[in-house]
């Protein structure tokens, strides 16, 4: 059974779309969900592979060299790069760029399946599957044989995270 999205992970995805250098914090304020919650939540989505990644959008026509002039064959080579990439004019590329968040918005529901893969043997996992936690981070599995192989294969690393976070843990209080 693949991991099915609720309205708690709904409203983070959205909030993050507006604006991915929210911290987890802010998050919480605009969904008026707790902080600790949105972190894990946001940590599990991660781990599960839904979120790759949160990357910026540049807007090549501010960038100038240290001197306060522009760049002529760096800042032109940038330009034209992304220009033949996105092959759009400025104007266009704002409206895709919110036609793009309004489309992921709104397929983004809850009840969302993503199907999660074994984190030993890479085969898909079906009905509720078996999770190793450690630290801050979370391992799925399909069977209890692959978390047992996990945890075995990897015992060394587990421990070594397992010590760095506490002593993270310690040094935040």
């Amino acid at each position: 059974m693949p991991l099915s999205l609720d309205e708690i992970d709904v409203s983070i995805l959205k909030s993050i779309l507006e604006d991915g250098r929210k911290s987890f914090r802010q998050i919480s304020r605009d969904t008026g969900i707790t902080t600790p919650t949105v972190k894990a939540r946001y940590e599990r989505l991660v781990n599960v592979g839904f979120i790759k990644g949160v990357l910026p959008v540049f807007d090549f026509d501010k960038v100038k060299s240290g001197n306060g002039e522009k760049n002529p064959i760096q800042l032109d080579d940038l330009k034209e790069n992304a220009k033949k990439r996105r092959n759009i004019h400025k104007s266009t590329q704002n409206s895709n760029l919110k036609k793009e968040i309004d489309d992921i918005q709104k397929r983004i529901t809850s009840g969302l399946a993503i199907n999660i893969v074994c984190d030993f043997c890479e085969g898909p996992v079906f009905g509720k599957p078996k999770v190793l936690k450690f630290a801050n981070i979370e391992r799925f599995f399909c069977c209890t044989s692959c978390k047992s192989g996990y945890s075995q294969k990897y015992r060394g690393r587990i421990e070594s995270i397992k010590k760095k976070y506490e002593g993270k843990s310690e040094l935040d209080e």
